[in-house]
Order: structure tokens, then sequence, then C-alpha cells
């Protein structure tokens, strides 16, 4: 009776696997590469990846703050096309207004002269109070001498009036101390000239008709 080698199921298999597990190590081994050296090596590659990929996502992550969508001017009402959105990924704990504040200062003037691009904080804005039943707005034009040239809506100003006398001489009439300017327009490119609304009480509108010229006199509070 012949004798012969009894294969267990899978033992094939398992030489196999075996023999390239020893092939890869001594492929390792020939070119100087223990595998210890090797599985670190893999496993800095590894948080390399996904390291760049957390940081590539990162750009995503952030709050969205109000940015000015082009270069506004002191006093300006805010509209909503003034208004546009960017996102910051800074932890610094900077006052800015988020995107939910959009609602609340439309209409609200600005404090400072602000270039496009740049983000609102609530300490450039004011609110703009509506009109009582005893107020209204009265129209003046003033001269670049009757007026700052810095001059911008929301200022208040002391109002005098200037009138000539039959003498020669000028008569000079303080009218209302403490005016809101409205809103006030561009310079005209050719005179200088401004047109000026002020914010007055209806039962002193009339003081300001009939004088040969009304000064402006910008007031601190």
């Amino acid at each position: 009776m012949s004798q012969g080698v009894i294969s267990q199921p899978g033992s094939a298999y398992r030489q196999r696997l075996s023999g390239m597990g020893t092939s890869l190590t001594a492929g390792l081994q020939r070119k100087g590469v223990r595998i210890p050296e090797f599985a670190i090596g893999l496993l800095i590659v590894c948080v390399c990846i996904i390291g760049a990929f957390m940081w590539q996502n990162s750009g995503t992550e952030g709050t969205q703050v109000l940015v000015t969508s082009r270069a506004l001017k002191r006093g300006h009402e805010i509209q909503a096309t003034d208004l546009s959105t960017i996102t910051l990924t800074s932890s610094d704990d900077i006052a800015l207004l988020s995107t939910g504040a959009a609602s609340d200062i439309i209409g609200m003037r600005l404090t400072t002269d602000i270039v496009a691009g740049s983000p609102l904080t609530p300490s450039q804005l004011i609110s703009v109070e509506l009109l009582t039943s005893t107020e209204g707005l009265a129209g003046i034009t003033v001269t670049k001498s009757q007026a700052p040239a810095n001059l911008a809506a929301g200022d208040n100003v002391q109002v005098i009036a200037v009138d000539s006398q039959s003498d020669g001489s000028n008569l000079t009439t303080p009218i209302s101390t403490n005016v809101q300017v409205w809103e006030i327009s561009e310079p005209d490119e050719l005179s200088g000239d401004r047109s000026v609304t002020l914010r007055v009480a209806i039962t002193s509108a009339s003081e300001l008709i009939g004088h040969d010229e009304i000064h402006l006199v910008k007031v601190v509070n």
C-alpha cells in the first residue's frame, strides 16, 4: 500500500498566505526597512492626509457677519442693498454684527465713514427717531462758508440768521439752538452749495424764512 501525504482542507491556502507574508517581509528587509518603522511611517502619512482634509473643510465653518457692499459716508441711512456677508473663522471675541441683525439695522445711520467690505459693529450705528406730531422737515441751501464741510445727517446744529441792515451792518439772530440735520446733499460741482434738510419744531419753521443768509454751527453733544 503506497503511502502519500494527506492534505487538510485549506492548508494550501494558508501556505500561500504564509509564503506571501514571508516574501513581503523579506522584500522589505532587503530594502533596509524594518517592519515597525514601516508601520509608523504609514501611520504618519494617514494622519497627514486626515489633517489636510480637516483643514480644507474648516474654511466652510465659522461665523457669518455683516459687511458693507460699498463705501458709505457718515450719516448714511442703511439700506438692504448696502449690506453683504462674509464668513469669519477667527476665534477672537470681536463685537461684530451677525447676519441675523440685518433687518434690525436697516434704517439706522452710520456714525463714521466706512470703506467697502468692512465688517459692521454696533458702535458705528445710531437709531433714527421718527418725527413726532409736532415736528416737521425744513429745507435750506447753504454755501461753503455757511456750514461745516464735514456736516452729515444726524448731526445737531445751531441755526443762525444773518440779515443786512440799512446802515450796512449785519444783524445776527440765533433761531434754534439745537436742530438735527435730517439729510444733506453732496456739494454742487460748480458752486459747492449743499441742500440741507433740518428736523425742526413746526412752530419754529417759519423763523427760517426771509433771511439773507442762514448759517449752521455744528453742536457737539
